[in-house]
């Protein structure tokens, strides 16, 4: 199975607050309440289209998926680099997890 690995870079010129609200609402963040007592995850853009992160800027996708990425990312993103992967095993796996929305589950 193929699938998209997307790197990208965000604009030089934003701001550490911009990078840090296009992170949270790209990936989602992990908040917690109460000093700690309860956690739970916010789910950000990518919570609706399986994903595998590698690495800061560093993304695998499906195919699919890749016209919404492109989409999201607007004029936030400097630079991006897109390449169709051969996937492995575990990440077939993690990308069948979850279907799209648009396909109706």
């Amino acid at each position: 199975m193929e699938g998209t690995l997307v790197v990208f870079t965000l604009r030089k010129n934003m701001s550490s607050a911009e990078k840090v609200r296009f992170c949270q609402q790209f990936y989602g963040r992990d908040t917690t309440t109460w000093k700690g007592k309860y956690t739970y995850h916010m789910s950000g853009f990518l919570g609706s289209i399986p994903h595998r992160k590698l690495g800061k800027g560093i993304i695998i996708i499906r195919s699919i998926d890749l016209e919404k990425v492109k989409e999201y990312f607007g004029d936030k993103v400097e630079e991006v680099y897109i390449r169709t992967v051969v996937l492995e095993e575990e990440d077939v796996r993690i990308l069948e997890e979850v279907e799209s929305p648009d396909k109706g589950s």
